[in-house]
């Protein structure tokens, strides 16, 4: 398998990965690239297995149902080839088509192993999971809506086409940080400047942290704090 030629460098995406996802909602902010609202999906989209920090990937999109057999399900190979037209590192994101009222998991033990031995960082659905103690020795972390005892007659309908997701509308090929607070979509050409735009949020919010935590805190020390902080960077968000 020969991988997609990734459009950003090991580098941008480790450094990417040192945030957590409200720091990169944070930083997205700063960058004032999209509403304040888009690109974060929503709560019912959690996170199912243990993580320690942000997981990124490139999206290997899909629709899945798992409420009645069909003939037009696609096939093992057809999975396999979608997950390999996709750079690496890869975030398989599936829309449950029988949302909300979901009833068969896709993923368990052995898709989460084949989607891991083929280069891919985690999953992220609308439907449910399952295997969850194996999922997690074998380190392939789930986010989804719920978790589910059986896959029912579940099947893959397409793959690599836009989804949505959690409020979300995911291509093949998008951005995905996710990690215990739930997934966000991440501009691929904003990613070099994160870094950046975080150590700007971080330094500005301690000035006021630092103030708050002050044995003589006030209204009138925090307001000052505020004062100072609100002259680095662009306008304060609260």
């Amino acid at each position: 398998m020969t991988d997609a030629k990734a459009p950003l460098t090991t580098e941008q995406l480790a450094a990417l990965a040192e945030l957590d996802t409200p720091t990169i909602a944070n930083a997205l902010e700063e960058l004032d690239i999209r509403p304040r609202t888009e690109g974060f999906l929503r709560p019912e989209i959690r996170c199912i297995s243990p993580v320690a920090k942000t997981v990124v990937g490139y999206a290997v999109t899909g629709l899945i149902s798992a409420r009645h057999r069909s003939p037009k399900a696609l096939g093992r190979s057809d999975y396999w080839d979608a997950i390999a037209s996709i750079p690496a590192p890869r975030m398989v994101v599936l829309h449950d088509v029988d949302y909300p009222d979901t009833i068969g998991s896709y993923w368990g033990e052995v898709q989460g192993n084949t989607a891991l031995g083929l280069g891919c960082v985690g999953a992220v659905t609308d439907g449910g999971v399952r295997d969850l103690r194996e999922a997690e020795e074998m380190g392939f972390p789930f986010w989804a809506k719920e978790v589910l005892v059986s896959h029912g007659y579940v099947h893959a309908l397409e793959f690599n086409v836009p989804i949505g997701i959690g409020g979300v509308l995911v291509r093949p090929g998008d951005l995905i940080a996710a990690d215990i607070h739930g997934a966000i979509e991440v501009p691929i050409d904003a990613v070099p400047k994160l870094p950046d735009a975080a150590r700007l949020l971080v330094k500005r919010e301690s000035i006021v942290i630092k103030a708050a935590q002050a044995a003589n805190a006030s209204p009138e020390t925090l307001g000052a704090a505020w004062d100072e902080a609100s002259k680095i960077g662009s306008e304060q968000s609260y």
